[in-house]
């Protein structure tokens, strides 16, 4: 037995965003926390956004009672079940249909084949898209179509009981957050990530839960992708809207918890390391920018700051910004172990063994693979992902 302690540590350089994270740093669960609850316990401040006339996002948060303790529940035991099942490492996204009939299922698959085909064009999803597995899952309405579609006052009979005219706002599509959690726990066998509910319709429509990790979009409308991809910023990233319409037009609270958004103009960030100081100036292809303090988000046109003039999180059809796409990286890391196998922690090895390590592949790109001997860099192994023990000379010792 040798007597020095060997120990792999894979760094994953996140080419995104340059942060670097630790093996091992993997949730259960995101644990969202929704902006300040203003309106008591059980309550989610939901996001609904749509396209104003100038082309922006406009919209504005809708306090539901969604946080009660069953659904609460179901979401920490659904998400956790990789940890139990030994499943895949993977974020898993199950789209779940509604206000579909059984003789439409066929719709709601075209309608999933759609949005996915356009869910991966934008970085960071574009280098991640290895990360994911999408799932669909059938679920049968006896009414086609949801509930005041087009206009107020339609009822339809649905399994998830998916409306709009959500919280008094046309464009709000809400659903059921109960139900489509359990549709979606019903019907897959993973864990489940995000839930995205399509609602079987053209009109434009969506709403992200961020501390439900759910989203929905209309299953055909024209903008149907985009709403679920920015609908994916809030729900699987945590990301706040950065248009300025739906709130208090001087912003006069404190620093927001959200990674997009900041009371800090540049020149204060830079002096005092704040949000995204280590962005300032960058411009990469890919990303919105460049990287600085555009006046105006989170509803407010003055008083508050976002990373960059027209990221996703403002106007549709555009990509992320850098500190947004830091964030979604940082949620991928917390669902997918960048150490997708390796040599037992715990296992027992000679001088005589080779010890191994397998990462995880984001496209275009291999992750940065470092080794420690006793709590100091193993220079010669650096970039291998199997190390040869009798090479490094190492002592015998007792167990």
């Amino acid at each position: 037995m040798p007597t020095s302690r060997f120990r792999p540590v894979l760094l994953a350089l996140a080419a995104a965003s340059g942060t670097t994270f630790a093996a091992g740093d993997r949730c259960a669960d995101h644990a969202h926390a929704s902006p300040a609850d203003p309106a008591g316990p059980g309550i989610e401040l939901v996001h609904a956004c749509w396209e104003g006339a100038d082309g922006h996002l406009t919209g504005r948060l809708i306090p539901l009672p969604t946080l009660d303790p069953e659904t609460v529940a179901l979401r920490e035991s659904l998400a956790a079940r990789s940890l139990a099942r030994g499943v895949t490492n993977k974020i898993d996204v199950v789209f779940v249909g509604d206000g579909y009939t059984a003789a439409e299922q066929g719709l709601f698959q075209s309608d999933v084949d759609a949005i996915e085909a356009g869910m991966f064009i934008y970085e960071p999803f574009i280098t991640y898209r290895p990360f994911f597995r999408i799932h669909r899952v059938e679920v049968i309405s006896v009414d086609s179509g949801v509930d005041n579609d087009p206009t107020q006052g339609i009822l339809r009979n649905t399994a998830l009981d998916m409306a709009f005219w959500c919280g008094g706002t046309e464009r709000a599509l809400c659903v059921n957050v109960n139900k489509a959690l359990n549709a979606a726990g019903n019907g897959v066998s993973t864990d489940v990530d995000q839930v995205v509910a399509i609602a079987n319709t053209t009109k434009y429509g969506g709403v992200g839960y961020p501390s439900n990790n759910l989203a929905t979009s209309s299953g055909r409308n024209a903008s149907a992708t985009q709403i679920v991809i920015h609908e994916l910023g809030h729900s699987l990233g945590n990301l706040a809207d950065e248009y300025t319409y739906g709130g208090p037009v001087n912003y006069t609270g404190g620093e927001p918890g959200t990674a997009n958004l900041s009371v800090f103009d540049a020149t204060q960030m830079a002096a005092q390391s704040r949000k995204w100081y280590r962005w300032l100036g960058v411009n990469r292809a890919g990303f919105d920018g460049p990287v600085n303090t555009s006046q105006g988000g989170g509803y407010s046109e003055t008083g508050i700051y976002r990373p960059s003039n027209n990221s996703m999180m403002r106007s549709l059809a555009r990509p992320f910004n850098l500190p947004g796409a830091e964030a979604l990286i940082a949620e991928f890391y917390r669902e997918v172990s960048p150490i997708e196998s390796s040599t037992p922690a715990d296992a027992i090895v000679t001088g005589a063994d080779t010890v191994f390590v397998q990462p995880v592949q984001p496209a275009g790109h291999s992750l940065d693979i470092f080794w420690e001997l006793d709590g100091q860099p193993l220079v010669s192994a650096t970039g291998q992902t199997h190390v040869d023990l009798a090479a490094l000379g190492l002592d015998d010792g007792v167990e």
